[in-house]
């Protein structure tokens, strides 16, 4: 039981973590910690168990003594060399230690020692003084710089004593200003014309150390006054992004001296960094220093530029000053939106709420600059609600109706509170889905159809359609009859209806003598569900055509035949009525328009008789006579005007009779009298209209009343013209049609205005008849924004009433080049996939120029690429497009500023600037990296569960989901990769996963299988060997052994021995035991 808990106990991991602290340069065997006390390990088995320490990159510098387990300065340590100027600077250790495998980390901090001594910029620096220099003048001398840190950096300089000079230090506040000497004597060539003097910079460790510049001071003659600066240090305040050419400063230096010794030029000091000269330069007369290229806030904050002044004397004198450049930010980074759209449509009838789109807003800027607000494109039925700090969602806010709108296009607008503010937007797509809510709809209500009867069964009559707003199969429309009875008979039995198309048609011939109109109704139901309709009326209106004959009536209200009998007295003169024929026509209109003839008789006898062309009387065309027959046979033919003709016949029989004279009729008809001279009884006309001697007097009146209307316009007429001469007449003499003309111009139809301020009109009296007017410019005229002025110049007369006299002036305004090209945005962010192909277009720039012609026709060309490098993008300079010309890895760099410049054909030519950002997206194109850092010894067969036997790392170079890798061990083995932590590293272990035996390989080949998360994914594998050992034999080789394992294996026989000697020991006492229990039964 005691060995069983020891083996537990040696087989238990830890990760402890230990700190310690050890000076710089310490030497060979320094302490620096009991680090195997301090990791709870025995000393005793530190060599058994393979202690051994690993440093990745730090080599030899610390090293642990196994007898005594104290960790101890191995190597030189340089913390300059180590960690630079870093105020912090460690070593990180990982112990390691078999059986079972523990890893434990230590740091130890490198502390910062005074073993660096100050530096100058060079050992040697000569100086020309001109003897005529004045007193207490200055000259700049570059200072030392200290490797160390904290108070061993303090520096103080000394110089080397002598007459002349002193030395001029900066204060801590004034830390910008350079060291300089400051002569205090007056210098004589003919005395002394070199001077040497050594300048000692010590630092403020202990010990000090010291460093020393030679200065080598040549005196010369004849200019003795150098250039003086106004201020020894200029402070100026600098907005980012200024433009190229921005004056930032005019320097004035002043030289006592004249001629060509006054004379100064200015100029950057010799050793000026180049980004100061990439970003600043210097005129070289005037002083002035002005920017060079871009000026960026969040790259540099303070610029510090050391300026020479110096005359063209012989030698030239040299004066210096410091201008000390504070950069200001703006606000010139502009929001980013991130659209996340939840829905690809919305329904219309979606319920009030409903959340389409996710928006997150973001902005690089600070403080106010980044304080952003969001906006939505107004009259929309959406609505913005913040969800959280810069993150909002899009909610429907009003019912929506895809029939009036389909699609709604919305622009986001994010917009930051700096000043100038910057905006940026984002367009959203939102497609209304199609309910069924609108009916099938008719053009109109009712629809009026003409056929002509007797028609084929089967015929097309009608088409009727109806419109459906809805769309796909809510559109659809089908069509069908609304069943009613038609007397006896369903409308189905006359009509029925295409259910697709809409045709009507008509199942039988139709009759107008039996059906004159036919009306019914057609239903349209759409394919929605549940389905909507609506209904329209349709009358049918039978056409005659001519299918009747004309039909005799009876003679009289008795009936009888259609033969006319009638006594007609020989005494009747000519013209009388003696019969009428009556005959009607089943058929309408022309058709049933009637005309009678008489048939002359045979033997061509001209008959004493005729009968009315169309109201079928029977006249005498003379007095009869005793010649004529007592019996009279007429042949009446009665015909219709249809096409063809119908005709009818009747038999007439007139006869004579002996009553007084007089005739007897039968029948009655309208007789019409007219009032004769004659004492005679008016004789009856053929036919008089009812009503008209009554109408005579009605058309007299109507025409009395027309003459005395007419009569009265005419006098009011009359009356206006004769007031008007007598108003023209009366007039103020000089005030008539000669009159002065007031002339008035106005603006007809100016372009974007119709209001003329532009123009004056003067005019300019004297004393010709003749007026000249001048057309004066009042405004400056601007082609982009009026083209052209159509103006009316109108004359008015002095009379009254005025008159007035028109003529239209036309402008065209000319151009000139003064619009600058202007770029859609003034940033532009794309994002491109790395490894994208040559030609891949980027983007395609537009810029416009509101001039015209040569003056509005742009061309495009690049400014720069930052970072620079290869030429990774080329630019159309026609059209603008941006494309790939070389290989993008995001692994390099994953930004890219494109700087393009627009530039007009004018002339002079005009230019405007953007700026392209081109973010780079990671693919995912590394595959991961497996390093095996440790490995145990052989592994025992009685080796327990969850004993560590090797470390692997993993490394990905991609990023996101591309760089999160999984590990995947060999199948039905023994072991198992314990679950990894840290994200990007993948550090894990391989552990036995039950306990080993002699049915196991004696040999496992392990195959660890890596695999990223990217698409597609990325693999690889490593091979790890492991032997396993019989638990009372020697160990058999490893595949693989770490190093050091040779030094072990006397160490592990030893260990076996014992192992064997304590197994001997309990068995021994197991027989004992048996044997003591057999004497006591």
């Amino acid at each position: 039981l005691l060995l069983s808990l020891l083996l537990l106990a040696a087989w238990e991991t830890g990760s402890n973590h230990v700190q310690y602290s050890v000076p710089e340069e310490a030497k060979h065997g320094t302490f620096v910690g009991r680090i195997a006390q301090d990791l709870g390990l025995e000393l005793a088995e530190l060599v058994p168990r393979l202690f051994r320490v690993a440093s990745e990159g730090r080599g030899d510098l610390l090293e642990v003594n196994l007898q005594n387990g104290i960790l101890f300065v191995n190597s030189r340590i340089d913390r300059e060399e180590l960690c630079g100027r870093s105020a912090e600077c460690s070593i990180h250790l990982e112990v390691i230690v078999d059986r079972p495998l523990q890893v434990f980390y230590v740091e130890v901090e490198v502390k910062d020692i005074n073993d660096n001594p100050p530096v100058f910029p060079a050992t040697h620096r000569n100086l020309f003084i001109s003897e005529a220099r004045a007193l207490e003048s200055h000259f700049s001398l570059e200072g030392a710089s200290d490797a160390d840190i904290g108070e061993n950096t303090l520096l103080t300089y000394r110089l080397t004593p002598n007459e002349y000079f002193s030395l001029e230090v900066p204060s801590n506040d004034e830390q910008e200003k350079p060291l300089e000497l400051v002569l205090k004597k007056r210098l004589d060539r003919e005395v002394a014309s070199e001077l040497l003097l050594v300048l000692k910079a010590t630092d403020g460790g202990k010990p000090e150390l010291t460093g020393t510049v030679k200065i080598n001071i040549t005196v010369l003659d004849a200019n003795d006054n150098a250039p003086v600066f106004d201020k020894a240090v200029h402070r100026i305040k600098l907005l980012e992004n200024a433009r190229n050419g921005t004056l930032i400063i005019r320097l004035n230096a002043s030289d006592l001296d004249e001629g060509s010794n006054g004379h100064i030029l200015y100029s950057f000091a010799t050793d000026v960094s180049s980004n100061t000269e990439a970003s600043f330069r210097i005129d070289s007369n005037s002083g002035e220093i002005r920017v060079n290229g871009k000026i960026d806030f969040e790259e540099t904050k303070l610029w510090k530029l050391q300026i020479e002044a110096v005359d063209k004397g012989n030698p030239p004198m040299f004066g210096h000053c410091t201008v000390l450049i504070e950069v200001l930010d703006i606000n010139d980074n502009a929001p980013e939106l991130l659209v996340t759209s939840l829905l690809l449509s919305i329904p219309e009838d979606a319920p009030l709420g409903t959340v389409i789109t996710l928006i997150s807003v973001t902005d690089r800027d600070v403080g106010s600059n980044a304080q952003v607000t969001c906006s939505l494109t107004p009259h929309v039925p959406f609505i913005l609600v913040s969800t959280f700090k810069n993150y909002y969602s899009l909610v429907l806010d009003s019912s929506l109706d895809r029939e009036k709108v389909s699609e709604y296009a919305l622009t986001l607008i994010a917009k930051d509170r700096g000043s100038p503010s910057l905006s940026t937007t984002a367009s959203v797509s939102v497609e209304v889905a199609d309910v069924n809510d609108n009916a099938p709809v008719f053009a109109q209500p009712e629809y009026t159809v003409f056929v002509k009867e007797n028609n084929p069964p089967g015929c097309h009559i009608f088409t009727v359609s109806a419109r459906d707003a809805d769309a796909q199969e809510n559109a659809l429309v089908y069509y069908s009859l609304v069943e009613r009875r038609v007397g006896e008979r369903a409308m189905s039995s006359y009509v029925s209806v295409h259910a697709e198309s809409g045709k009507v048609y008509a199942l039988q011939p139709l009759d107008h003598e039996e059906l004159e109109l036919l009306q019914f109704q057609v239903s349209a139901r759409d394919a929605g569900v549940p389905p909507l309709g609506s209904n329209v009326t349709l009358q049918v209106f039978v056409l005659d055509e001519n299918d009747n004959a004309p039909a005799l009536l009876p003679p009289g209200p008795g009936g009888g035949t259609s033969a006319v009998s009638q006594v007609v007295s020989r005494s009747v003169d000519a013209g009388h009525v003696v019969a009428k024929v009556r005959a009607v026509d089943a058929d309408s209109g022309y058709n049933a328009w009637l005309s009678y003839e008489l048939q002359l008789a045979a033997g061509g006898a001209r008959s004493p008789f005729r009968v009315g062309l169309y109201t079928g009387e029977i006249s005498t065309t003379r007095a009869l006579d005793e010649a004529d027959a007592p019996r009279q046979r007429l042949l009446v033919l009665v015909k219709d005007h249809g096409e063809p003709a119908l005709t009818a016949t009747a038999n007439g029989l007139p006869s004579r009779g002996e009553h007084h004279g007089e005739p007897a009729l039968t029948a009655t008809a309208t007789v019409l009298l007219s009032l004769e001279d004659s004492g005679q009884a008016p004789k009856a006309s053929s036919r008089a209209l009812s009503g008209a001697a009554g109408a005579e007097p009605a058309l007299v009146d109507v025409n009395v009343y027309l003459i005395i209307a007419i009569c009265a316009v005419s006098s009011l007429l009359v009356l206006s013209l004769l007031l008007y001469t007598a108003l023209r007449c009366s007039a103020p003499p000089g005030e008539g049609v000669c009159g002065p003309v007031k002339p008035r111009l106005v603006c007809s139809s100016a372009v974007g205005s119709c209001k003329n301020e532009y123009f004056s009109l003067e005019l300019l009296i004297n004393s010709k008849p003749t007026k000249k007017l001048s057309l004066t410019l009042k405004k400056s005229l601007d082609r982009e924004k009026t083209p052209e002025f159509n103006l009316l110049l109108t004359a008015v007369d002095g009379g009254k009433p005025e008159l007035t006299g028109t003529v239209e002036l036309f402008v065209r305004v000319l151009d000139i080049n003064d619009n600058d090209p202007e770029f859609e945005q003034s940033e532009y962010k794309v994002r491109l996939m790395e490894n994208a192909a040559k030609e891949t277009l980027v983007i395609q720039l537009n810029a416009t120029d509101q001039d015209e012609g040569v003056n509005g026709e742009v061309t495009y060309s690049l400014m720069s690429i930052k970072p620079k490098g290869k030429p990774l993008f080329t630019l159309d300079e026609n059209n603008g497009e941006v494309k790939v010309n070389g290989t993008l890895d995001y692994e390099e760099n994953k930004f890219y500023e494109i700087e393009v410049q627009a530039t007009d054909k004018g002339n002079p030519p005009m230019a405007g600037h953007c700026t392209v950002w081109v973010e780079i997206l990671d693919a995912n194109d590394n595959s991961p990296e497996i390093t095996v850092t440790s490995l145990s010894l052989p592994v025992r067969e009685d080796t327990q569960p969850s004993t560590v036997i090797a470390l692997i790392s993993v490394f990905d170079r991609d990023s996101g989901d591309n760089g999160q890798v999984i590990c995947f061990l060999t199948p039905n083995v023994p072991f198992k990769i314990v679950t990894p932590f840290r994200v990007g590293l993948y550090t894990g272990e391989i552990s036995t996963t039950r306990a080993l035996d002699e049915a196991d390989a004696p040999r496992q080949h392990l195959l660890v299988l890596v695999k990223d998360h990217g698409e597609p994914a990325l693999t690889a594998t490593a091979t790890v060997l492991l032997s396993l050992e019989d638990s009372g034999q020697a160990p058999k080789a490893s595949s693989r052994a770490l190093s050091g394992a040779s030094e072990a294996e006397a160490v592990l026989v030893n260990v076996n021995v014992y192992l064997i000697i304590a197994i001997c020991a309990v068995s021994s006492l197991l027989v004992l035991t048996l044997l003591l229990y057999t004497a006591l039964r």
